[in-house]
């Protein structure tokens, strides 16, 4: 069953004063996606659904690659394994897919391995690591070590025409440098807020959290998100302002949009000052604004974003993951709430045509369905 809670719907923009008036829809049963007797599950932590085909794409931690299958639980095809041989996997940091192709991020060689959907098997990889911009106090560095499994920000990125997003150090001007699968440049993508520093003193960082305010560091975080209705063009999310950005893969910025503040939201910023308050001992490193952590686009080219529910802040309380819906105007037009008794993780699998939500519950072995 769906409950739809009695809230007022606003009209024209969106009013920040007005925040509460967005409809909340309430999502309180599931069942199971996955038949267990055909496909056993280890730990899955992303999914991406494909609406095309009607197949699921999973991270499952133990297999060290991902998993695609039907919605009868077929297994289709497996993309990768652990190794260090051709197509194979040291870290998986994301991965993406179009009608051809699926591209695994592999963290831990600095690659982005391209496998075929027609059989599963590799065919080449790019290197993105010899196409990052060396930091300017190591040179001829390597590149960064790659975030956690938690973060999409500043990772690279796949879009739906096979550009690659190779992420900027900070400090740099651009957010992104847009490649070909050839490695040539194509463009710059998304300007660095010039509020974004990663030198700010550490009593400012910690009376900004305070305040329920966005350090300067913060402000440099951000992630892509792909336009399904536009294959040429995609959102950069800035997960703690929050903010929606939208480019043409060209770097052509084309509008950009304040997230409103919602009551969701907010408590995270007040969880952070608490904890922020209560131990001043804790590295501030270990305490960035996350907002946003993840989306999905349909092919109408609307926004689907998912909330941060305090899965790795120490002393924060646990929060349900949200889903906030945005026009594709980048209007803030519904929020949805998935209630479960456990903590979920953040990167779902939609199916926009059936209303079907995918998630995986935070170190579980199963995956639920929830309709919308």
């Amino acid at each position: 069953m769906v409950l739809a809670l009695f809230v007022e719907c606003t009209s024209g923009k969106t009013d920040k004063a007005d925040q509460t008036r967005i409809q909340v829809t309430e999502l309180n049963t599931y069942k199971d996606y996955v038949d267990s007797e055909k496909v056993l599950l280890g730990m899955p932590v992303r999914l991406k659904y494909d609406g095309n085909d009607q197949h699921l794409f999973i991270q499952d931690l133990p297999k060290w690659g991902v998993t695609e299958i039907d919605d009868s639980s077929t297994v289709v095809h497996q993309y990768g394994q652990r190794g260090r041989g051709p197509g194979e996997i040291q870290m998986l940091n994301d991965f993406f897919f179009n009608d051809e192709y699926l591209f695994i991020v592999d963290g831990g060689q600095y690659f982005v391995h391209e496998y075929s959907r027609e059989d599963g098997e590799h065919i080449s990889s790019l290197d993105y690591g010899a196409l990052r911009t060396k930091r300017k106090t190591v040179p001829n560095g390597p590149p960064p070590p790659p975030m956690p499994l938690n973060d999409n920000n500043n990772q690279p990125f796949v879009t739906l025409n096979e550009t690659v997003l190779i992420p900027s150090h900070f400090g740099e001007a651009y957010f992104y440098k847009a490649v070909n699968w050839q490695g040539e440049k194509i463009a710059d993508i998304a300007a660095m807020p010039e509020s974004c520093t990663i030198s700010e003193d550490e009593d400012a960082a910690r009376s900004a959290l305070k305040n329920k305010e966005v350090p300067a560091k913060d402000q440099c975080l951000a992630f892509p998100v792909n336009d399904r209705a536009n294959p040429d063009k995609i959102f950069i999310i800035y997960s703690a302002i929050p903010k929606i950005e939208k480019y043409d893969l060209s770097g052509e910025k084309l509008w950009e949009r304040e997230i409103p503040d919602t009551p969701e939201v907010d408590t995270l910023a007040i969880d952070l000052a608490t904890v922020a308050k209560e131990h001043p001992d804790r590295r501030l490193s270990a305490m960035n604004v996350r907002k946003y952590v993840a989306g999905r686009s349909n092919e109408d080219g609307e926004l689907f974003l998912m909330t941060y529910t305090n899965l790795v802040t120490r002393f924060a309380p646990r929060r349900p993951l949200w889903i906030h819906k945005f026009d594709a105007e980048g209007e803030l037009v519904e929020r949805m709430k998935l209630s479960s008794g456990e903590d979920l993780n953040p990167y779902v699998g939609m199916d926009f045509e059936r209303e079907r939500i995918l998630v995986s519950p935070h170190m579980g072995a199963e995956v639920r369905e929830y309709e919308y």
